[in-house]
């Protein structure tokens, strides 16, 4: 059977639900000396039956004993049996009915099927994904030479199966990537892309090198857009949310829910205002469906070459609002800025500690003779930030978000334009009225609340001495 690696005959045997693993297999005709002959086959586990699909067509009725290896047995499998007819449907373009030659073998070992079941797991992407969800992964890492790790609730936790040998794990993330994927990543050594398993689970994919071997990490982006009340999110984000025009940053470490958020406050956007939203992301992670807006989703590497070319073409697409998914360079930082300045809202990422630092950070990027103008651009412009960490719950049921928020008044801008930055975390600290809260005081209502411990908060705390007085008084 030639074309395996067809995508269309991938997508058919995924939607499916059927389990694949590529093999080298050796065979030999009955009534032959020696397993002198190898093929490569694709081990195809069902419910139903175990077929090994051949790529090279031998004809129908070929009696054949074939023997291979399986990581997890310490001894070659054997199997008798004979090459058969099996079909596929394909649900592509043409619909019509494709078939291939398999080889089915007869009176499998239990053994020899709970091992095949156990590779093929951990070789066939959507079932390592689908495993990741049962167990209520954030994170999903492949390794070479280690089994598949998750993340679950802030912990790294090894699946038990087999390590992944290198050459399969590079078959396993190149069958998630096109063409045009794979030519970027062997150019650049990076890719961000984003992948869809058939139940419609979605997740955001990073692939890399280490020490020459690829590499992979998987983000769960949850089907429903969760509101900000749902997230445990203050109600100044949804007030952020609201502004028209100015620039609103969430800002935090990886991993700490920043593009949750910020699909929260559109999908607020989307539920209550008749706006053009154009979202710029890298790539995309939730899927908005437009309501009262018009939202339009744009993925660097897909549909533009760049955050920066993005920008400065969608102040001519008519928006009201613009999302960027990460603000990581001073021409990203600039044209978001600009945006912000003629009227529209924009809503950022940034990787910082906390709210004052992101200022810091925004105008560190630029060279030391356009800082004073870029400071005085952005106490025009911004209107606040969220700065965010996940934590586990003290339950064991997920994770919680703590937050910081600076919400921008005229006595904060005063500041800013006088280049005391450094005086601004007393603002947020006594600016309770403005909705804003410093980490420390969000973290101590969650060790207050029961949802947090105590020595989680205080590894975040800025000032500990507040939580042990905080404790005293309960």
């Amino acid at each position: 059977m030639t074309g395996m690696q067809n995508n269309e005959f991938i997508q058919e045997r995924r939607s499916a639900k059927r389990k694949i693993a590529k093999f080298s297999m050796r065979y030999k005709l009955i009534g032959k000396e020696d397993f002198s002959q190898h093929i490569a086959t694709t081990v195809n586990v069902s419910s139903q039956s175990v077929l090994f699909e051949t790529e090279e067509a031998l004809p129908l009725g070929t009696k054949l004993e074939a023997e291979l290896i399986v990581p997890s047995l310490s001894r070659p499998m054997q199997f008798k049996g004979s090459i058969k007819r099996s079909e596929e449907i394909a649900s592509g373009v043409t619909g019509k009915t494709r078939y291939l030659h398999a080889m089915v073998f007869e009176n499998i070992a239990k053994e020899y099927q709970d091992a095949l079941e156990r590779f093929v797991q951990i070789t066939d992407i959507d079932s390592i994904l689908r495993m990741a969800i049962k167990k209520n992964a954030s994170d999903i890492h492949l390794v070479a030479g280690q089994p598949p790790v998750l993340r679950i609730q802030g912990d790294l936790v090894p699946l038990e199966a087999p390590p992944i040998p290198s050459q399969s794990l590079k078959k396993i993330i190149y069958s998630i990537m096109n063409d045009r994927q794979r030519e970027a990543f062997e150019k650049d050594l990076e890719m961000d892309l984003s992948y869809m398993i058939p139940e419609g689970a979605r997740f955001r994919v990073n692939v890399h090198l280490e020490k020459g071997n690829l590499e992979s990490a998987f983000r769960i982006i949850p089907a429903k857009i969760k509101t900000v009340a749902e997230l445990g999110l203050p109600k100044i984000v949804e007030e952020l949310a609201r502004k028209k025009r100015g620039l609103v940053i969430v800002t935090g470490p990886a991993g700490c829910g920043k593009s949750t958020t910020l699909a929260a406050m559109v999908d607020l956007i989307n539920r209550e205002r008749r706006c053009m939203v154009i979202s710029i992301e890298d790539p995309i992670e939730y899927v908005h469906k437009s309501k009262e807006s018009i939202i339009k989703q744009r993925e660097v590497g897909t549909d533009t070459l760049s955050f920066a070319s993005a920008l400065k073409h969608a102040l001519r697409q008519d928006p009201n609002v613009i999302l960027v998914g990460e603000m990581r360079d001073l021409e990203s930082i600039s044209m978001a800025i600009t945006a912000a300045e003629t009227g529209h809202l924009v809503l950022a990422t940034l990787h910082t500690s906390d709210t004052v630092e992101c200022i810091n950070r925004i105008i560190d990027v630029y060279p030391s003779y356009q800082q004073a103008q870029v400071a005085s651009q952005l106490t025009a412009c911004l209107e606040g930030i969220v700065s965010q960490l996940l934590l586990p719950r003290k339950d064991s049921k997920g994770r919680v978000a703590a937050t910081e928020v600076l919400v921008i008044t005229s006595a904060i801008r005063n500041l800013m334009r006088s280049k005391k930055f450094e005086q601004i975390y007393s603002y947020v600290e006594s600016g309770g009225q403005f909705g804003m809260h410093t980490m420390d005081d969000s973290l101590l209502e969650l060790v207050k609340g029961g949802l947090i411990d105590l020595q989680q908060a205080l590894g975040f705390a800025k000032n500990p001495t507040r939580f042990n007085l905080g404790q005293a008084e309960r």
